[in-house]
């Protein structure tokens, strides 16, 4: 039998050695880390142990919990998958089709003995400000493995065991949780332990991750505003051009369309210029002034008398050695 999640959760929070976390990931991945974040926030995971968890099966008409049983093999395949490829963390679990924001990610897993059972742990790197402030205040408390699990039906009688956790095919997820909200799972499933590399108050890091959001996002809208302030006095400057240079060439003897290329020349020009409000219109005029005088000489040049083909040639010089008529 397949399924999509099974739920585990729950213990208290201890401090992780920071030492020990560089250990466990190596010197190089978290110096990787610290490039994007100089104070990195770690916790420990209990994510799974063997004997029996009550979490949900999701799928085949079984969408409850039910008592299923995690052998100690099962709990040493669980760690291998967890090392095989960096595992996304959320914030509670979801639908499906509801995406989440991933809020960290597992680094590395291993096997050792908890409170004296055989035990998976985790250990993660929370990156998002509000979940590391969460776990701090033990608001969050629990994590819930989300995976994909064959199951065999137990054949014991019933009171004990329901399934057989023959083998897990994949780990999607593992999501953060408190055990005031929800029913534990795995009875000692829990965030174990903590580590963050602060120089003094515990907050300030996320104070200025925080800030630094707030910094960059006014940066965005002062952008955004000053591009719209300037799209808006173009449009203001072009409407008042128009309405000088129209009402200046009002009582000129002009063709529509040579009123139409002048005043898509000023236009052009001035907004190149960019000119304060109160010279707008001196401007606009000079400019119009200077437009008519280029017409005015186009149109000089157009009406000039062409020599005819005889004058041209009476002022060929005529060689003395050639008769003449």
């Amino acid at each position: 039998m397949r399924n999509r999640k099974i739920i585990v959760k729950t213990a208290q929070i201890e401090e992780l050695d920071l030492n020990q976390v560089r250990r466990l990931i190596g010197e190089e991945r978290y110096q990787e880390i610290k490039v994007g974040d100089s104070h990195p926030f770690f916790v420990e995971l209990l994510v799974a142990h063997e004997g029996i968890s009550q979490g949900k099966i999701v799928g085949a008409g079984l969408n409850r919990p039910v008592k299923k049983l995690w052998e100690k093999a099962r709990v040493d395949e669980l760690v291998k998958r967890l090392k095989e490829s960096p595992v996304p963390i959320y914030l509670f679990h979801s639908a499906d089709s509801i995406s989440r924001k991933e809020v960290g990610k597992i680094l590395t897993a291993y096997a050792r003995k908890v409170a004296g059972r055989w035990s998976a742990l985790a250990l993660a790197y929370i990156s998002d400000p509000a979940v590391r402030q969460m776990i701090r205040e033990k608001e969050l408390d629990t994590c819930s493995l989300e995976a994909e699990l064959i199951f065999e039906q137990s054949d014991e009688k019933k009171g004990l065991v329901e399934w057989v956790v023959r083998a897990i095919e994949r780990v999607s997820g593992l999501a953060l949780g408190s055990r005031r909200l929800s029913k534990p799972g795995f009875a000692g499933a829990s965030i174990l332990a903590t580590a963050e590399e602060f120089e003094d108050d515990l907050r300030v890091r996320d104070y200025e991750l925080a800030l630094k959001e707030k910094e960059d996002e006014i940066r965005r809208l002062q952008k955004e505003l000053a591009q719209y302030q300037k799209e808006q006095e173009l449009k203001e400057q072009r409407k008042k051009v128009v309405e000088v240079v129209e009402g200046y060439l009002k009582d000129k003897s002009l063709k529509e369309e040579e009123k139409r290329l002048i005043l898509e020349s000023v236009a052009e020009k001035l907004e190149l210029k960019r000119p304060e409000k109160e010279k707008l219109s001196e401007l606009a005029i000079k400019e119009t002034d200077k437009e008519l005088e280029k017409l005015s000489q186009l149109r000089r040049l157009y009406q000039s008398p062409i020599p005819s083909p005889l004058e041209v040639e009476d002022e060929i010089p005529q060689n003395p050695l050639i008769p003449r008529d």
